[in-house]
């Protein structure tokens, strides 16, 4: 199939079935189509078969075809947004959301609590319920509130206990008399002091005194200041941000501030700590405006050399970029510790603007793909 017989085909969707490609009288197949063209063709014609249904413009039989076709579909709300995200680019898949919504009511498909009742709980639902969560109905407030804390209790359960344990109080290995846990343990001192307790026909050595190390009671706390882009492409990085500020929420040594933005900014870190009522509260879609984000963020900066102002971004800035370079630059010189953690699409691959990566790490940011525990990691390194 030539380039222009594939455009066509993409554009008229199964109705090319019955036109000719020009290549010896051939028909558009579907079949010649790449597997990556074969994706989006499912996903266009998902979307766009409701535009024959409105206008009754299929004959009889192109209704029987497309009854066939509707029930072979494999498609639902949660994978064709997935889908559409991982094989159009951005400016696509805001257009196609936006006439998802607007012009097909796509959220009718979400809008029985029945179909929500048998829906998995998963990443992908809580990112299509989150996007489309305005055009829901009041009566599905209860189960999308079950639905997004069953996921936000999976990810804190893998991350909780890395994070936290980053951010424990120091142990003191010059004193014993700690608590009795097992992160405490001396496992030397204790050893030694039940060396004559070994039972040979066991070949084992029975631990009765425990050397418990004591941790510091005081730390100074360290203030972390967390700005999520909002913007429509950003709701998985959006919902691990939100599930990571809870956790952090909860060690005593931080200050959590939580910050989402576009081209305006909200203050969450109220909130924070509940990452339920974070979600609810975001406003996918919009510009992104990070210089704004940032200045916003730097006003309230009282510690500057105990603060560390973390950005999640696609870092496309329609903001001024050159307001953006001297923010940055200004934190920078003022001993904040600032670092951005790129989007991450539906395949946990990077992506961003690259022009403005290349900028910021040049004045001395560092910007990388770090998932919330490895993020716990670089900042216990850094602090």
């Amino acid at each position: 199939m030539n380039e222009a017989a594939r455009r066509w085909r993409l554009i008229l969707g199964p109705d090319a079935n019955n036109l000719s490609s020009g290549q010896q009288g051939n028909p558009l197949s579907k079949s010649d189509l790449s597997d990556t063209d074969m994706a989006r063709d499912e996903a266009l014609d998902f979307l766009y078969r409701r535009e024959y249904e409105t206008r009754q413009r299929a004959t009889a039989q192109d209704s029987l075809e497309r009854q066939a076709s509707t029930q072979r579909e494999s498609l639902t709300a949660a994978s064709w947004l997935k889908q559409v995200r991982r094989i159009f680019p951005k400016t696509v898949v805001n257009e196609l959301q936006k006439q998802a919504i607007d012009r097909y009511q796509l959220t009718q498909l979400l809008s029985d609590p029945e179909v929500l009742s048998k829906a998995t709980p998963n990443i992908d639902l809580v990112e299509t319920l989150l996007t489309f969560k305005n055009h829901l109905s009041p009566e599905l407030t209860v189960q999308v509130k079950q639905i997004i804390n069953h996921v936000a209790n999976q990810i804190a359960e893998r991350l909780a206990q890395k994070i936290e344990s980053h951010f424990a109080p120091k142990r003191l290995r010059s004193q014993h008399g700690g608590r009795a846990q097992l992160n405490n343990l001396d496992w030397a001192t204790s050893i030694r002091r039940n060396l004559k307790n070994y039972q040979p026909e066991y070949d084992s050595l029975i631990l009765q005194q425990l050397a418990f190390y004591k941790r510091s009671e005081q730390q100074v706390p360290w203030y972390l200041y967390i700005l999520v882009d909002q913007s429509g492409s950003m709701a998985r990085s959006i919902i691990q941000s939100a599930v990571m500020a809870s956790i952090f929420c909860q060690v005593h040594s931080l200050r959590t501030q939580l910050y989402f933005f576009d081209t305006e900014v909200v203050d969450m870190s109220e909130v924070a700590s509940n990452p339920v009522d974070t979600l609810l509260a975001c406003q996918l879609g919009g510009g992104t405006d990070i210089a704004n984000a940032v200045e916003y963020t730097a006003a309230r900066i009282t510690q500057p050399q105990r603060s560390s102002v973390i950005i999640v971004s696609d870092f496309e800035e329609y903001g001024s970029i050159t307001n953006l370079k001297y923010q940055i630059s200004k934190l920078i010189e003022g001993q904040v510790t600032v670092i951005g953690i790129t989007a991450l699409d539906n395949e946990c691959v990077p992506y961003f603007d690259e022009n403005i990566v290349d900028m910021l790490t040049s004045l001395g940011m560092p910007i990388g793909a770090m998932t919330p525990d490895q993020l716990a990691s670089w900042l216990a390194e850094n602090i």
